[in-house]
């Protein structure tokens, strides 16, 4: 057998080190905050199963297996592990002192004042959920207490263990870990949350004619679910999006082999544009630079490429001007020396006729 041994310093040290890498403590556990029906609906809306609670209280005889099965609700690290892909009611009879508890919604924390015995906003909500539970799960008019079942996102119930007595936590984590392993991709509230944000974004651009910005949202949308409903949405929008892009594309080829190189041109880069970091960006690219390199369009396209970047020296000095002059005047000498044959150009040299001579000189001198 091998002994190890430490000295005191050393003891202390390592003792600090370990203590120094426990992992951080589970975030407090807060349950669905809305009506049953919302629950179930959200468990369909991100493809999880809905886990239930619901307690009858009973002050005159609390029986204390009861009291610490409601406790271990909220304190249990294996069932906050499972809680982001999971939607969790907690109903109850019963009015309650607030307590504060710290939650976080969008990377934010902050401090609520929740039911102390069933983290709802208000005691009445907690109530409705009982009410509802039972209404939806009684058995001839009985529910006994606690009720505690899992339901699968299609709303029928997998697990039922309302016997009456605290439920075992062992088959309920192993009952919820299998009904997620078999319900497939679920989503957390931040990506239901994300996935609503571009799917409504998507569908405003759609309205105003953006169709590669359209078509890129979508893509986000497919970057964080392919199996569920909104999938399916995300990659039908793609597809019509896709569709008006490919329109659009033909018709700048057709303007640009009609002979009008500069529309052709400038329509396929405004196209490329609003698809910079998609992979139709990347072809895009190919074909301007063919379109640069044809020998009856490739001087028009140069004149009109050198327009914008000297437009875009422009902008970006008037935006400067206010708060950082000598940044603004280093890109209007650029544009200046530069640019000078260009509209931008002249618009400098009227605005600014003593750094333009400035520029004149150092020309000359060259």
């Amino acid at each position: 057998m091998l002994a190890l041994w430490l000295a005191p310093g050393l003891a202390l040290a390592a003792a600090s080190s370990f203590q120094a890498r426990k992992p951080p403590l589970a975030k407090p556990l807060v349950p669905f905050q809305g009506s049953y029906d919302e629950a179930r609906t959200r468990a369909a809306d991100r493809n999880v199963p809905l886990l239930v609670f619901a307690f009858h209280e009973n002050p005159k005889e609390p029986h204390e297996d009861v009291l610490a099965y409601r406790k271990e609700i909220f304190s249990r690290a294996d069932l906050a592990a499972l809680a982001p892909l999971l939607v969790i009611v907690v109903g109850g009879t019963g009015v309650h002192d607030p307590s504060p508890v710290e939650v976080e919604v969008g990377g934010q924390k902050s401090t609520l004042q929740l039911c102390s015995h069933y983290r709802s906003e208000t005691c009445m909500a907690h109530q409705k959920l009982f009410d509802s539970v039972y209404k939806e799960h009684n058995v001839e008019g009985e529910l006994k207490s606690p009720a505690t079942l899992l339901l699968g996102a299609d709303r029928r119930v997998i697990e039922d263990w309302s016997t009456g007595s605290a439920a075992s936590w062992d088959e309920v984590i192993a009952a919820i870990k299998l009904a997620q392993s078999k319900a497939g991709e679920g989503l957390t509230e931040v990506q239901l949350a994300d996935i609503r944000a571009l799917l409504a974004r998507a569908a405003s651009e759609i309205d105003k004619g953006q169709f590669g910005a359209a078509w890129a949202t979508y893509t986000k949308v497919l970057g964080i679910t392919t199996k569920t409903s909104f999938a399916q949405t995300a990659r039908e929008g793609e597809a019509r999006a896709r569709g008006s892009i490919e329109d659009a594309r033909k018709a700048a080829r057709e303007s640009f082999a009609a002979g009008k190189h500069v529309d052709g041109y400038r329509e396929l880069d405004a196209l490329r544009l609003a698809l910079v970091g998609t992979p139709l960006e990347r072809e895009l690219v190919r074909e301007l630079l063919a379109m640069e390199k044809d020998k009856a369009a490739k001087d028009a396209i140069a004149a009109w490429k050198r327009e914008q970047e000297a437009e875009q020296l422009w902008s970006a000095a008037q935006a400067l001007e206010a708060k950082e002059p000598k940044q603004a005047e280093a890109k209007l000498r650029t544009l200046l020396r530069k640019f000078a044959d260009t509209q931008a150009g002249a618009r400098a040299r009227t605005r600014y006729p003593q750094w333009a001579a400035d520029e004149d000189k150092r020309r000359e001198a060259k």
